[in-house]
């Protein structure tokens, strides 16, 4: 009995799956309900030239990425770039740094365009 107490004990206190990447459709849900939420872009500038969602903030992810997050205050982030792959990168940098709410856009903007979501 001691070892199943111990196995259930052990269970409970491992991570929980992460329901940190979201669908488009989500993701804007999300951030639009989640006050003092930042919207980051972390694509290059060209790539933001050809359109960004509205109100993100663009912070290039480069070898200088994680020193230019401090200047982001410790609020909710919500991360994309063009297909998910630099901000899942990006959102295990922010991790490390403390940002405790770290949400990606599952696709990123391919994704978001092909659920037709705005853009600017």
């Amino acid at each position: 009995m001691k070892k199943l107490t111990f196995l259930f004990v052990l269970l409970a206190c491992q991570p929980k799956p992460s329901e940190a990447v979201l669908s488009p459709k989500d993701f804007e849900a999300k951030y639009k309900s989640t006050a003092q939420a930042i919207l980051l872009d972390v694509r290059t500038v060209e790539e933001v030239a050809n359109g960004k969602i509205h109100d993100a903030k663009n912070i290039v992810y480069d070898d200088a990425f994680a020193t230019k997050l401090d200047s982001l205050p410790h609020q909710p982030i919500f991360v994309y770039c063009g297909s998910g792959i630099r901000s899942a990168k990006a959102a295990k940098i922010l991790k490390e740094k403390g940002y405790d709410e770290v949400y990606e856009c599952a696709g990123g903007l391919k994704a978001w365009k092909a659920a037709d979501l705005p853009l600017e």
